[in-house]
């Protein structure tokens, strides 16, 4: 099949796949895979050996997750239509998976004193956001979703109402300073960032609801100011670092960060980045000293 077949097969598909039930991010992130691979491909025809080829170019710049994510859905997405032969022998890619960074207590410091020094609506916005991805964990998607009612009424909670799968849905509390600083937002940025009625949360200045790639503009532009790269998902990995830090039971960490408890202790490997004063740490309170 070339490259133009391809394309149409997948909008077929991906029909398919809603009609299926699949839930919205997962459409979305078999779309975003879908047109990875098949802007490379650049209509020509797919054999098994461009599928390789594929893989060998894209791992050259991109990490192990990445590869093995699109590898999945392509598979799949060739299975659905019959034409899993194309993808040949090949087995999913390996290797070693890099613990991802996490944010430094200076980072933060630096961070939170640039925000608080900008009373634009835009920023107490995006104080408020930081704030959610920092002390609650939450994803860029989940962000985006939420409503005005999932604080109303739930002043110490902030409500989660699904995502990527059935256990995304969960209440997670609010610490000090997030509830102030939403309170901030919602008094005196959200105002001047609506336009007639929304019940999102979130605003662009354009008054409609944030997206998931206005969201990383946003924080991308922040980090540009700061000095150093902003990023939702490492909020995620530095909140689940705080919590093994200080002994969190893992279960209570699974429930707020939404993950499945068949992936708890996977997730917590990944999730999880002790240094080396940690060990230091669990050593002495193990053997005493």
């Amino acid at each position: 099949m070339f490259g133009a077949e391809l394309e149409y097969a997948a909008k077929d598909w991906l029909v398919l796949k809603e009609a299926e039930g699949k839930r919205p991010d997962t459409i979305r992130a078999y779309g975003e895979h879908l047109h990875i691979f098949l802007k490379w491909l650049a209509g020509r025809e797919l054999t098994p050996f461009a599928f390789v080829t594929f893989f060998r170019d894209y791992r050259q710049d991109h990490a192990v997750k990445s590869c093995q994510t699109i590898y999945t859905t392509m598979r799949t997405f060739l299975k659905g239509i019959g034409q899993l032969d194309l993808a040949g022998q090949m087995k999913k890619p390996e290797g070693d998976v890099p613990p991802k960074k996490v944010y430094t207590e200076g980072q933060l410091r630096a961070l939170f004193l640039l925000l608080r020094a900008d009373l634009s609506p835009t920023i107490l916005r995006n104080h408020a956001i930081v704030c959610l991805l920092r002390y609650c964990g939450v994803r860029a998607s989940e962000v985006c979703r939420l409503r005005l009612d999932d604080l109303i009424g739930h002043e110490d909670l902030v409500k989660i109402r699904g995502g990527k799968s059935r256990y995304a849905k969960r209440d997670i509390p609010l610490i000090s300073p997030t509830p102030q600083v939403l309170a901030v937002y919602l008094t005196r940025g959200r105002p001047k960032l609506l336009r007639g009625y929304s019940d999102y949360l979130f605003l662009t200045e354009d008054g409609t609801p944030l997206t998931r790639n206005t969201l990383r503009l946003a924080l991308n532009r922040l980090g540009k100011k700061v000095g150093f790269p902003i990023s939702a998902h490492r909020f995620r990995h530095t909140w689940a670092t705080a919590h093994v830090r200080v002994k969190t039971n893992p279960k209570v960490i699974g429930y707020m960060a939404g993950w499945s408890p068949k992936s708890l202790y996977e997730m917590m490997e990944v999730y999880g980045h002790p240094d080396l004063q940690d060990m230091r740490d669990a050593q002495r309170e193990a053997f005493g000293g």
